[in-house]
């Protein structure tokens, strides 16, 4: 496969659909969306491979896959719900909007290990997939009020806190900007310029916020790109190299190897 295909939906309303009646028994061609899915596993078998790490199918699982992500599903008579937005498209309160800002933050396998947290799982669920086909009057309001109840319950589950509104707000401004430029710009002078911030100012507010440089985040955001081109195209190293804005093909070799141990055609062919 030479490039990697975005799957979109239709924005505007939160799609809300039972599992077993969206994915085929096997998805094995990776993929990525530009908006966010949560799929709640209510029973089956399979596994689901998300940039490389795989995780088993089974009863209480939760994945929140996030746009850009790259991953496919192995999925056996799988049973639950599947729930996708986009948070641009969702009209939300400031308190809302705090909580959805740090969506990024959320692992994306979490457990339901108890049968009370399944049961509440799932019930919203079902709510939100009655509310989607029968679109009655006011769905939409009781679509977002299911969908809130749900993320704020993943926070909860995972033991993470939204961010402060200012401090979501920025740490969402910084990772659009990375997101739009960093196959072009890898020097924080940009970022922190664009930001308003001294290169500086910037390192220290993320620092204290994620415990990690603005240039590791840079610099992790391009290594993970360059790990989805070599495992899941065949799109030649010194290309890639190019494509994420590397112009000499040994530095971005010595950049690649210095993050990850390997040489990129040692990836390549430790993930084919």
């Amino acid at each position: 496969m030479k490039s990697l295909g975005v799957v979109k939906a239709e924005r505007g309303d939160i799609r809300a659909e039972r599992l077993e009646g969206r994915v085929k028994p096997a998805v094995p061609f990776p993929h990525r969306h530009d908006f966010f899915q949560v799929v709640v596993v209510a029973g089956g078998r399979g596994q689901h491979e998300s940039d490389f790490e795989t995780y088993p199918i089974k009863a209480g699982a939760v994945f929140v896959v996030k746009p850009g992500q790259v991953h496919r599903w192995d999925l056996q008579g799988a049973k639950g719900y599947v729930i996708e937005f986009y948070v641009e498209s969702l009209s939300l309160d400031a308190m809302d909007r705090e909580l959805f800002q740090s969506l990024h933050e959320l692992p994306e396998h979490l457990k339901l290990s108890s049968a009370a947290q399944q049961k509440e799982f799932y019930f919203h669920c079902e709510k939100m997939c009655g509310e989607f086909v029968s679109r009655d009057r006011g769905y939409g309001s009781a679509l977002k009020s299911h969908l809130n109840i749900l993320i704020l319950s993943l926070f909860r589950l995972s033991g993470r806190t939204a961010v402060k509104k200012s401090e979501g707000a920025f740490l969402g401004d910084f990772e659009r900007l990375i997101e739009l430029n960093f196959n072009r710009q890898h020097n924080v002078e940009f970022y922190a310029k664009a930001l308003g911030l001294s290169p500086k100012a910037l390192t220290m507010r993320v620092h204290r916020l994620l415990g990690k440089s603005a240039r590791e985040m840079i610099h992790d955001r391009c290594l993970l790109e360059a790990q989805r081109y070599l495992g899941y195209t065949s799109m030649p190293v010194a290309e890639v190299g190019l494509t994420l804005g590397f112009q000499d093909p040994n530095y971005f070799s010595r950049f690649f190897k210095a993050k990850t141990g390997f040489s990129p055609g040692a990836f390549r062919d430790k993930n084919n």
